[in-house]
C-alpha cells in the first residue's frame, strides 16, 4: 500500500505490530519511503495458513 507520507507508513506498520504481536503471528514487511508490504507466510508450513488470511483481513481493516 502506500501511504500519504512517510510517517502515514511508519504508523500503519506500529498499528499491523501491535495486531500481529497480539496474534503471535508476525508478517514481513518491506517499507520504501511511502510504500509499504505486508508478505504473510507461515514458515514452519511452508506456506499460508488460516493465520496468515486472518492477519490479512485485520491489516485490511487497519488500512480501511
Amino acid at each position: 500500500m502506500t501511504a500519504e507520507s512517510f510517517l502515514d507508513g511508519i504508523r500503519l506498520v506500529a498499528e499491523v505490530a501491535h495486531v500481529a504481536e497480539q496474534a503471535d503471528h508476525h508478517p514481513d514487511i518491506d517499507i520504501r519511503w511511502r510504500t509499504v508490504t505486508f508478505r504473510l507466510s507461515t514458515h514452519s508450513a511452508g506456506g499460508v495458513t488460516e493465520k496468515d488470511l486472518a492477519l490479512a483481513r485485520q491489516i485490511n481493516e487497519l488500512i480501511g
